[in-house]
């Protein structure tokens, strides 16, 4: 099953990682890494994140991209099963956990739609 919330529900020591934090903390980088290997189990997937600087609206900005590969291929040798980006001033993401948040809600409805398109040819 493909979605979001699995990767919500996973635990790390017991704890979910979506109630470890509480409401007002934000997820550190050993619970960021955690989240992402979530999402890349779920949904059988290995996961490269670019960032990369860009200017939006005549201001400096940081444009992150996620990318989606088969699990058994290297980045390398294959092209992406799903990719998306976002501009981190345009989209007012100020902590690497709403980046990396933002990156995988749209991960997951790009993989959503690709297993549709491909189950659901003729529509």
């Amino acid at each position: 099953m493909m979605g979001v919330w699995p990767f919500c529900i996973c635990s790390n020591g017991g704890v979910s990682l979506a109630s470890k934090a509480g409401y007002s903390a934000s997820l550190e980088l050993p619970e960021l890494i955690d989240l992402v290997r979530a999402f890349e189990q779920s949904n059988s997937v290995r996961i490269r994140l670019r960032g990369e600087m860009t200017t939006w609206n005549g201001q400096r900005d940081i444009q992150w991209t996620a990318e989606a590969f088969e699990q058994t291929l290297e980045y390398s040798a294959a092209l992406p099963l799903v990719y998306v980006n976002v501009r981190c001033m345009e989209q007012r993401l100020v902590t690497m956990e709403a980046v990396i948040m933002q990156l995988l809600y749209a991960l997951d409805f790009q993989l959503a739609l690709r297993e549709y398109e491909r189950e659901n040819p003729n529509s």
